[in-house]
């Protein structure tokens, strides 16, 4: 199978960019209703690189309307209970896209929980939101630098934001094993991969340093395009300027089978992409190793503490926390000994009020 991969310089026109992302890859929608699915980790917009921008979820909608095919619109954000989700369609301006293209909206915490069985090297069984089990899928997902993984895109999108509830806890949990991460993020994705028509990066504004959510915006005006989530991933994090086999879950799909095997067997289609060298997390050692120079990351063991000038005592810290580490009082408080430092914490703040302090590399 060959892999391409569609990039479209946006100018000021999202719509052009996204008929022609689609135009290159010569995709064409084949059922009558399909469910996108934004990256809306939290309340936080577009342009400040968390949340996936309205404008390129209107252009699908129209774009598939106007083929009289029906567009439903949803995504499971951090720590999510119902009436969440809802509310941060709202302050994003995700559901004002939603009511003015005429799409329908639907709630995965509104929904009972589909609890699947999956032949996973490490999940074996996962709750996801029903929307997700009942539609093909348009993944669309937004280029991040990520704390624990140390980039996200189109994979951890799917796998991540179709789990209902808590149920993502459980998978940060695990996170404080990188391998084992991977290989769940991997699990979740191969079970949903046959879902997926379509997959597009949102690259308008991303995101560099500590994200997914305090991170710095960073623009480089590109949406991209593939009907294959790991040639996406592969082809956005060189576009970053990271070496995409360094990160593990990609690493791991790649093993599988699950796409490309290698960067260079993708095919870019479309314009020139952007030379960029997106800054990483802290949490995350990059060097050279002296073998193949292929580029190896750490997880640096760091600690977490809040600013209690940000804080604004809501709460979501502790209520994601999967080893229950966090107390609240007058403020919130860690348990350096139950804490196992998978930065759930920080992703779901809005409020920028985690601290992390990385420990020196030995």
């Amino acid at each position: 199978m060959g892999y391409c991969v569609s990039i479209v310089r946006v100018e000021k026109n999202v719509e052009y960019a996204i008929e022609r992302t689609i135009e290159l890859l010569g995709w064409s929608p084949k059922e009558s209703t399909y469910l996108i699915k934004p990256n809306m980790l939290n309340a936080k917009t577009s342009e400040e690189g968390v949340t996936t921008d309205p404008r390129i979820i209107g252009a699908l909608v129209r774009y598939l309307k106007e083929r009289g095919i029906t567009a439903l619109v949803g995504d499971s954000p951090g720590n999510a209970y119902p009436g969440k989700a809802r509310m941060v369609f709202e302050k994003t301006g995700m559901m004002e896209t939603i009511r003015k293209y005429g799409a329908s909206y639907v709630d995965f915490e509104e929904t009972p929980a589909n609890l699947v069985r999956i032949n996973g090297e490490v999940v074996t069984s996962i709750g996801l939101g029903s929307p997700i089990m009942k539609s093909s899928i348009i993944n669309v997902a937004k280029l991040k630098t990520h704390m624990q993984t140390m980039m996200t895109g189109a994979t951890k999108n799917i796998a991540m934001g179709s789990i209902q509830g808590s149920g993502k806890s459980l998978i940060h949990e695990v996170g404080k094993d990188p391998t084992k991460m991977a290989k769940a993020i991997v699990d979740i994705y191969e079970f949903l991969r046959p879902k997926i028509a379509l997959n597009v990066m949102d690259a308008i504004v991303c995101m560099e340093g500590n994200g997914p959510s305090s991170g710095s915006p960073i623009r480089l005006g590109l949406v991209m395009a593939s009907q294959d989530a790991l040639a996406l991933d592969m082809a956005s994090f060189r576009v970053a300027g990271v070496d995409p086999l360094a990160i593990p879950y990609i690493k791991e799909a790649s093993r599988r089978g699950l796409g490309p095997r290698l960067p260079d067997e993708i095919e870019l289609l479309g314009d020139a992409p952007v030379a960029a060298k997106f800054r990483l997390p802290s949490t995350i050692a990059s060097r050279l190793t002296t073998f193949a120079g292929a580029i190896a990351y750490t997880v640096l063991k760091s600690s977490v503490s809040f600013d209690k000038s940000r804080c604004t005592k809501c709460g979501e810290c502790k209520g994601i926390c999967p080893a229950k580490a966090i107390s609240m009082s007058s403020f919130p408080t860690v348990d350096r000994k139950k804490c196992i430092t998978c930065y759930s914490c920080h992703e779901v703040c809005e409020h920028n009020a985690v601290i992390i302090k990385k420990s020196a590399l030995g």
